[in-house]
Formats: structure tokens, sequence, C-alpha cells
């Protein structure tokens, strides 16, 4: 028998590992070199990243960052900033909520479990990270496998991040293009075909373009590339949040949803329901469905839930089920955290809440201190790592 778990043999030892969680396993990488060999071996990442997807299923996880105030040398730059914003045609909901919330002081740049009361009797596990003050003027675009996507407001400086092990990487510079009065709309995922993370770009070259110039960039070949869509001329707005469902990444295009196969780089058009009077979310990925809220003056007063399903080759919807609220409480759901449990705001208060589409009842309320600049996400723990990460200070 063993005594100690030196004496174990690899393979339980590596058995036992797999299922130690993120912070855990970084600790042991500095127990012996056999334990650094084995976590940082791609097998175990790739498993236990799958292990962390299962789990998040009937155990969702979210991150809460808190974004640390600049430096008083800063602020002719946030003043220069915001005046920035203000031509924007449209500004992400993260963008919108620092600018109206004001900061205290915070450190560091790690991932913490929160022992903040609002989260203590959540069914979600929420993490809590202070962002580390070399992202503060970038946005976060969307997170897929542990890893973030943050870019400035002009998609001209792009990182990839993953909080969990501390590590970065600055995607190579790529021609700016995009004017002072024009949106830049950048989307972030995963291309399990090629097992690569891609970042695009839709920019437009001056202010009298009418078909926008698509910027691609592959962590496999770690270059940009960039060629012409035809299918988005005349688009000029396009919703900042996206999913990615079967390899095609989704985004609101205001009159019409996006797609953009990932591994083929071929964007689609699909139409939204004929009947829609409001939408009431961002676009969900609701148990592997392209999912959306609608308000319709066909179904009656109240929100029902959407998913775009393939019928016989052709795209269409299905309601699933209503969202049932308070008739005189207007919401707007976020995200799809798993486990049948929503993410959203109460556009009255701006209060943000869980909606348990199960129970058919609100079950949690968050309500947001003046104190604190914060947005919150979906997103696991992982040890995924790419080539040229780094630390970050």
């Amino acid at each position: 028998m063993a005594k100690f778990i030196g004496d174990l043999p690899e393979g339980i030892v590596t058995e036992i590992l797999f299922r130690v969680p993120v912070k855990s396993l970084l600790q042991c990488k500095s127990v012996c070199k056999l334990w650094l060999s084995i976590i940082s071996d791609p097998y175990i990442i790739k498993s236990h990243l799958h292990r962390a997807i299962s789990a998040s299923i009937n155990n969702p996880s979210a991150l809460n960052i808190e974004y640390s105030p600049p430096d008083e040398d800063d602020q002719d730059f946030i003043a220069s900033t915001q005046s920035i914003l203000s031509t924007l045609v449209e500004c992400t909901a993260e963008v919108q909520l620092r600018r109206r919330r004001p900061c205290q002081p915070v450190k560091g740049g790690c991932l913490s479990n929160v022992n903040r009361q609002d989260f203590s009797s959540s069914p979600v596990h929420f993490n809590h990270l202070l962002m580390p003050h070399l992202f503060y003027y970038s946005r976060v675009i969307s997170s897929y496998n542990g890893i973030i996507c943050l870019a400035d407001y002009f998609g001209r400086a792009v990182y990839l991040w993953n909080p969990s092990i501390r590590h970065f990487k600055k995607l190579p510079s790529v021609q700016p293009y995009a004017t002072r009065s024009m949106p830049v709309k950048i989307g972030f995922g995963y291309d399990s075909i090629s097992d690569g993370y891609k970042v695009f770009r839709i920019v437009y070259e001056n202010i009298f373009d009418v078909v926008p110039i698509v910027q691609v960039y592959s962590t496999s070949a770690d270059i940009w590339r960039e060629f012409r869509a035809p299918i988005l001329k005349n688009w000029k707005i396009y919703k900042q949040t996206s999913i990615v469902v079967n390899g095609v990444m989704y985004f609101d295009g205001g009159d019409e949803l996006i797609s953009f196969d990932l591994h083929k780089e071929v964007f689609g058009l699909v139409s939204f329901p004929s009947f829609i009077q409001r939408k009431g979310s961002d676009v969900l990925d609701f148990e592997g469905f392209v999912a959306m809220v609608f308000e319709s003056v066909d179904y009656g007063p109240g929100l029902d839930l959407w998913t775009l399903d393939d019928v016989s080759g052709e795209m269409s919807w299905t309601k699933r089920f209503s969202v049932e609220v308070d008739s005189d409480t207007n919401i707007w759901l976020y995200c799809y955290l798993g486990a049948g449990l929503f993410y959203g705001r109460k556009l009255m208060n701006g209060n943000v809440f869980l909606y348990d589409c199960d129970e058919k009842k609100e079950t949690k309320y968050f309500e947001l201190g003046e104190e604190t600049s914060s947005l919150t996400l979906k997103y696991i723990e992982t040890l995924v790592s790419l080539d040229g990460f780094e630390q970050v200070e």
C-alpha cells in the first residue's frame, strides 16, 4: 500500500490530477517534475477542458470582472476615449455600464472565489476577477474554453487571455481601416475542425464603403487575412454579443441574424420571425441551440424563448417556452448559464437577476451598487494555453 501520493503509479496520479481544480493544479506544478510534466501534457489539458465543459452543464459558473480605476495621469486619455465613444453608433452593454458607474481602487489580476454576500446563496458558482490594468481600456468580446478575447474600442489592439493561468497574448497588428464615425464588429470563437481559435473584424475602408472588409485571425497561422463580404452590403450596425453553436458564430445584425462559419469562413443571413414586436435578449446558446427571446404580436403579450432549428434543410424558429416575469417589468436576458438558468437585467432599475426556466421564476437578485464598475459573463476555468502566451503583470 502506498504511504505517500508520490508512491502511487503514474496512471493513478494522472487520474487524480485530472479531477483537481485549475487553481490547485497550478500549485501542484511545483510539487515535482513528474507532476509538472503530467499537468503540462496537452492531452491532460484537453481532457481537463472537456471535463469542465461537461460539469458546467449542470453546475454552471460565471465570472464577475471588476475594473480597477486608471491612474490620475490617464484622466486626459479617458476623457478623449469617452469623447470618441460618444460618436459610435453602438456601445456594448459592458462599456455602457463602465461609463455609468465609477469604481473604487482595486489591485490584482487573478481569479478568486467571490466572497460577496450578494453571490453567496446563488445557484451559480461565481468567481471574482480584478481586471489587470493592461486591459482597462479594452472591452470583453466573448469567452470560449477559458480564453477571453478583449479589444480596444476600435478593435486595433486585440488580446487573448486566460485569467485562470494568468497568461495572455496580444495579436499581431492589423490594418485598422476604421474611422471614428463607424463601429467595428469583432467576433471570437473556437473552430473545432482545425482545433484553433479565430478572431474576425468587420470594418469599412472609408465612410462611403457599402461592402465591408472582413479580417480573420487564426491562432493556427498567427496571421490576419482579409476579404470582402458582399453578403453584408449596406450593413452598418452589428450587435457586439455573439455565440458559437456547432462551429458557426451567430450575432444580431439588427434586421437579421448573421452567421459566420468559423471553419469555412463564410457568412450567411437568417431572417427573424415576422411577428416580432420587440426583442428581449441577446443571441443565446440554449443547450446547443441558437435562441432568442421575443415579444410577438401573434402569440399574446409577454416574452417567449424561440430556438432556430434545421427542419428538412430549412432554418425555422420554434417556440420553446414563455419567460414568466411581472407584466410591468421589462427585462433583457444576456446569456444562458446552464441548468435552466439565465442571467439578465431589469431595464427599469438596472439590477441583474437569474431566471430559472424550469421553475418559471426569478431565483436571485443582485443589486448593483454605485461603487463598482463590473461585468459578468459565462466562464469556465481551464488550463488552455496558446503559442505566444506570456505572463500578465
